[in-house]
């Protein structure tokens, strides 16, 4: 799937208007622009990503037939096929310790599988407490292997809590339903007690006490899906909804920001302090420009994006159907963030960032207790 021809925007330029709609008022914010370094690169499967995470050794992209992928020097290799059971389970979220070291993975069938990036150990956790309705996603605190915190959300509205144990075995807590049954398809935590959670009957929730207690904060105007979210701070979160909507809650208030004029969905969104990117249909990627400013860039795929990471390391990747893979490099990482002007065409001309190709030296079943 290398595609590379550029296509541009039918309109230039920036405005910002607001429209009303049943009373409430929607802000639109976005920026449009070509594809503006972001290339599409070969990838090794054809089956759906749903899920990318930057980590210690480059980025990680999870999907579907228990693929997990990951960016090494000579282009995007599998690392692991079939998922932790070796039963080709979909995999629908991801998420990666505090220190970049280790990803969790969450999928159907209760699967759980834990992937540490520098020793690549592959440890499956998969159905705790027998719980084997599909994890949708999973947030993570913590640092690998030694204090992680997971916050695991499933299709039926249930959210599990794994503490790890100086053993090393995970401790499950009480299961709890945050969004009162409805599926879950987004949780992020800020702190390691501290994050939000989003469900597909418009609710979304927070919780300062890591998990025990949550409180409803909106959006009881939404009337679209939401798919994502972003907790930054308690005044400060996003949800990717339908319709081409970014919410934006700053303690108080919810506001509607149409980044999309086209109107199409908004699947995935990763913020990092005041940066963030965001990704949807029509292959479609956003940067956050302000609180209420996106720039819209089109890429040179025609796809679905399921999932999208902003990289520390210089690289910012989208990835969704299709085992559709595209990134933006940019020069000096965080440091510079200056986007290269060169296009990634290929494989081959990746720049390079982790080492050489590395895949499951190691596997191990993982313990839960009680």
């Amino acid at each position: 799937m290398t595609r590379h021809t550029r296509r541009q925007f039918l309109r230039a330029g920036g405005t910002t208007a607001v429209a009303s709609v049943g009373g409430i008022s929607f802000v639109a914010s976005a920026r449009t622009e070509s594809t503006s370094g972001w290339s599409a690169v070969e990838s090794p499967t054809n089956k759906t990503l749903n899920g990318v995470v930057d980590t210690a050794e480059g980025p990680f992209a999870v999907g579907g037939g228990g693929d997990v992928l990951a960016r090494r020097q000579s282009g995007w290799e599998k690392v692991v096929e079939y998922g932790p059971q070796a039963r080709s389970r979909p995999l629908t979220g991801v998420g990666v310790t505090d220190d970049g070291t280790r990803i969790w993975f969450v999928g159907g069938s209760g699967v759980i599988g834990e992937y540490d990036v520098v020793t690549e150990t592959l440890t499956n956790y998969s159905a705790p407490k027998g719980k084997t309705s599909t994890w949708e996603d999973v947030a993570v605190t913590g640092k690998g292997g030694e204090s992680e915190r997971l916050y695991f959300v499933n299709g039926s509205g249930e959210l599990l809590v794994g503490v790890r144990q100086s053993s090393g075995a995970m401790k499950y807590e009480d299961v709890r339903k945050p969004g009162g049954g409805s599926t879950i398809p987004g949780i992020d935590f800020h702190t390691r007690t501290k994050g939000h959670v989003c469900s597909t009957s418009q609710f979304v929730a927070e919780t300062t006490d890591g998990g025990v207690e949550w409180t409803r904060i909106g959006i009881d105007f939404a009337g679209q899906n939401f798919f994502d979210i972003a907790s930054v701070g308690m005044e400060d979160v996003n949800v990717a909804g339908g319709g081409g909507i970014v919410y934006r809650y700053d303690g108080f208030r919810w506001t509607p920001h149409v980044i999309d004029d086209g109107r199409q969905a908004i699947r995935s969104i990763d913020r990092d302090g005041e940066k963030g990117l965001a990704a949807g249909s029509g292959g479609k990627v956003y940067e956050r420009r302000s609180a209420g400013q996106w720039r819209r860039t089109v890429t040179s795929v025609e796809t679905q994006f399921r999932g999208v990471s902003r990289g520390s390391n210089g690289v910012d990747v989208a990835v969704g159907a299709g085992g559709t893979i595209v990134e933006r490099v940019v020069d000096g990482g965080d440091a510079g963030r200056t986007t290269t002007t060169t296009a990634v065409t290929t494989a081959a001309t990746l720049p390079s960032i982790s080492d050489t190709s590395k895949t499951v030296r190691e596997y191990a079943e993982g313990e839960w207790v009680s």
